[in-house]
């Protein structure tokens, strides 16, 4: 295994160097009494991407740890994050929480891994599946993970992708993973089926839950506004990673379709490039984008962010927005974090209908346009614009929605899981953290790119679905 500098986890907790603790929940708050709960001094590690690494599922890791141990009586966390098999250990930049470094192509350090965590006296590990984060064949290499831990530290594997027709490699992959995990997560009821019938995998352990969100304080909203001098103006956006697979360009040939209607129509496209799309076309998908605006004569009302923006900077945008949009083209997407972050939010959506938006925009919580359809898309954000009470009941509506998934109520169901994962019963307690042990020292390295996100999308046939109310 590659010489990777080894930092125990004490000495990374009191550094303080660290870049990865940079947010609002973390580092985790210390001396607050909390009720006693089935995590009481839990030692738990979470595998997964982290911060600074840029992708979906680092940020999702980094919010699980933060909500669980700032609200339960579970010890400090250790996260061992995968690191990209071109990635350099040594020039990683994570500090605490991050206890040890897997790289993704190096099964002797899935190995190592494994065996720290079980010198660590680790309780419960929870990983964070993604199979382009993990090497081997569909991701095989986590089995050597899960084997080493066999019959001593129980597993919950939180999957964040289910398809309907996956490839053979992909299934068995997932269904290894899932033959070896003591209990199983999704983040949609959709998967569950698929689970079945695509995978054959029993659903006996698996759980559903939700995405989880932040719980923004909408009256703010004003204020924000006025920071982002958008007073006046229709927000419409989308935000996170920029790849061809998010379909930009139907929602950009929408806002052109009506911005005569709709002068104070403006349309901000939120985040930097993928880092695999910039890898391999550097800005074309962008600077395609910019050109189309301009040559449909909008450019002033379309406006890209090319930046990776922090959690604090995602919630004032989603503040400041009107109509949130979703164009994706994989009818196939299981699970998006913008989707649940907008409902949450309150926002009114536009989205095609991939299968997290048919689960989580229905009951009037938003509309579903065709995919691949710019010109259905337009009527339907024209619809939309032109009912400000529908509007309003699709906020309230979504708003009513969105609190089962604030990341204090999903710190709950994960406590429920954990504790049943461990043989212990009762709920989690839930408030502000309080001291806690420190776990032993890790001592291995780790993870991998998002070369799965980057571009991979399936494009479907036009759904027909149009924004007639319910």
């Amino acid at each position: 295994m590659d010489q990777i500098k080894k930092t125990s986890f004490a000495t990374a907790r009191n550094t303080g160097a660290n870049t990865a603790t940079a947010h609002p929940l973390s580092p985790i708050t210390e001396g607050v009494a909390l009720a006693d709960g089935p995590l009481n001094s839990m030692k738990i590690a979470h595998l997964g991407t982290y911060p600074p690494r840029k992708c979906g599922i680092a940020t999702y890791t980094q919010d699980v740890v933060s909500a669980v141990h700032t609200n339960t009586r579970a010890a400090q966390p250790s996260v061992i994050a995968m690191i990209a098999a071109d990635e350099d250990p040594q020039a990683t930049g994570y500090g605490w929480p991050v206890t040890h470094l897997i790289a993704q192509d190096k099964p002797e350090a899935y190995i190592a891994a494994a065996k720290a965590v079980k010198r660590a006296g680790i309780d419960l590990v929870n990983i964070q599946y993604e199979h382009g984060i993990f090497g081997g064949e569909g991701g095989n290499y986590l089995n050597f993970f899960l084997d080493e831990l066999a019959g001593a530290v129980p597993v919950v594997v939180t999957t964040h992708t289910v398809l309907p027709k996956p490839e053979a490699v992909y299934a068995k992959a997932l269904k290894e993973v899932a033959e070896r995990a003591t209990r199983f997560v999704v983040l949609n009821s959709r998967a569950l089926p698929l689970l079945e019938n695509a995978y054959g995998i029993s659903t006996k352990n698996v759980a559903v839950i939700p995405h989880g969100t932040p719980n923004v304080e909408r009256s703010r909203r004003g204020l924000v506004r006025q920071r982002f001098a958008v007073e006046g103006q229709t927000v419409l956006s989308t935000f996170g990673l920029i790849s061809p697979g998010k379909g930009l360009e139907h929602a950009i040939a929408a806002v052109a379709a009506n911005a005569d209607k709709y002068p104070a129509l403006h349309y901000y496209i939120l985040g930097a490039t993928h880092p695999g799309i910039v890898r391999q076309s550097g800005e074309a998908y962008r600077e395609g984008l910019m050109k189309q605006a301009a040559d449909a004569g909008i450019a002033d009302r379309i406006h890209f962010v090319n930046q990776y923006l922090a959690l604090d900077e995602v919630t004032d945008w989603l503040l400041a927005t009107d109509i949130y949009i979703t164009p994706y083209l994989n009818p196939n997407q299981i699970t998006s974090g913008t989707l649940a972050y907008a409902v949450a939010a309150g926002k009114p959506v536009l989205s095609t209908p991939y299968l997290h938006a048919q689960e989580i925009l229905d009951n009037g919580r938003g509309v579903l346009t065709p995919f691949n359809d710019p010109v259905a898309m337009g009527r339907n954000l024209d619809a939309m614009l032109s009912n400000a009470t529908w509007l309003a009941e699709m906020e309230s509506s979504a708003w009513d929605f969105g609190r089962q998934s604030v990341w204090s109520e999903v710190a709950k169901r994960y406590g429920e899981v954990f504790a049943d994962a461990t043989g212990r019963t009762g709920n989690p307690a839930i408030a502000a953290h309080s001291p806690s042990a420190i776990a032993a020292a890790l001592d291995a390295a780790m993870v991998d790119e998002d070369a799965l996100l980057a571009g991979r999308s399936a494009v479907g046939k036009p759904y027909a679905v149009s924004a007639t109310r319910r």
